[in-house]
């Protein structure tokens, strides 16, 4: 998890359908070349943060399905969306071996899922958005960025 100390908009506490429509409105915010890390414990909604962001890019939220044993999905929506999960790489080269290129070129929007435990080797600023479960069908959601990124969101999501 971030630093409390690090700047970040708080979504507030959101069941499934509204994690979706936050995501599905956060899409909008995001440009290619975009990297989000997505944190939280397993069952936290990170994938369904993932269904919700590639319907507001143009897509079905049913072509998403968690990355855990494919390591990637690739997503072709109006923005070509890069689906990663760090948990289960086994060598983190390889990965971006496979995507270096379309980082370098900021071809697409890249979402890693447990992205905490790779964003060291990103030297482009990212999105972390946090998730914590609350209960069983509610998860508190936030977003942390460089302040001027934050700001940024905030106004395209119109968030006060």
């Amino acid at each position: 998890m971030e630093t409390s100390s690090q700047p970040r908009i708080e979504l507030g506490i959101l069941n499934e359908e509204e994690l979706k429509s936050v995501a599905k409105r956060f899409a909008s915010c995001l440009s290619d070349g975009d990297i989000l890390i997505l944190s939280g414990e397993i069952g936290s909604g990170k994938t369904t943060f993932v269904r919700g962001l590639v319907t507001g890019l143009g897509c079905s939220e049913h072509i998403v399905t968690s990355p855990t044993f494919t390591l990637m999905n690739v997503y072709s929506c109006i923005k070509t969306v890069y689906h990663i999960d760090a948990y289960r790489l086994n060598n983190l080269e390889e990965i971006f071996y496979v995507l270096e290129g379309e980082i370098e070129e900021k071809d697409g929007i890249f979402v890693i899922e447990w992205g905490e435990l790779v964003k060291e080797f990103f030297l482009e600023d990212f999105i972390t958005i946090i998730f914590e479960h609350v209960d069983e069908g509610h998860r508190k959601v936030s977003i942390t960025a460089d302040s001027g990124r934050l700001e940024l969101i905030r106004r395209c999501m119109h968030i006060g």
